[in-house]
């Protein structure tokens, strides 16, 4: 049977799916670095702090931007802490206001896992990206872009009713 709502766009579904679930399989599993094991999960925190290491957000933008709860945020930062991999900091005057870094030692184990993660994964991508025109890449990110709202508890289903009970 042919699933029409997919339209012609059947394998890109498929494939996505496919990426999806395996990555969700390898996600939690701390199959990197040398000196310390870490996972994707954990690099795409380290990543995420570099990148905006400058801009001192907080975890809760972070947890955000990433697209995981706070709570799941936390529990990983705690392990990158615990780890020696990324390091806490709080601003003058805001004690709540937690700020992170990638420590030395992250940083090292990062730059490892990138080499290996270019040249293993990426290299065949970048390849086939580097031939789409700029039109292309941006309908791609905004395709993508899309594909990473899906998980927003505001934008797939409808809200419940909301029921109240009586406090007697």
């Amino acid at each position: 049977m042919k699933l029409k709502w997919m339209r012609q766009y059947r394998q890109i579904i498929g494939d996505f799916y496919r990426s999806a679930n395996g990555y969700s399989q390898i996600c939690k599993t701390e199959t990197f670095g040398d000196t310390v094991k870490f996972s994707p999960y954990e690099v795409q925190i380290m990543e995420h702090i570099m990148e905006h290491a400058d801009d001192h957000k907080n975890m809760k933008w972070y947890a955000e931007h990433l697209g995981l709860s706070q709570a799941t945020y936390s529990k990983y930062v705690k392990k990158l802490v615990d780890k020696g991999l990324i390091e806490k900091y709080h601003t003058t005057g805001n004690k709540k206001n937690i700020i992170l870094k990638v420590s030395e030692l992250g940083m090292e184990e990062y730059q490892k896992y990138a080499k290996l993660a270019e040249e293993t994964w990426f290299d065949e991508l970048f390849d086939i990206l580097d031939q789409a025109t700029p039109r292309e890449l941006e309908l791609i990110e905004k395709m993508f872009s899309v594909l990473g709202n899906w998980h927003n508890e505001n934008s797939a289903m409808p809200p419940e009713a909301v029921k109240l009970i009586k406090i007697k």
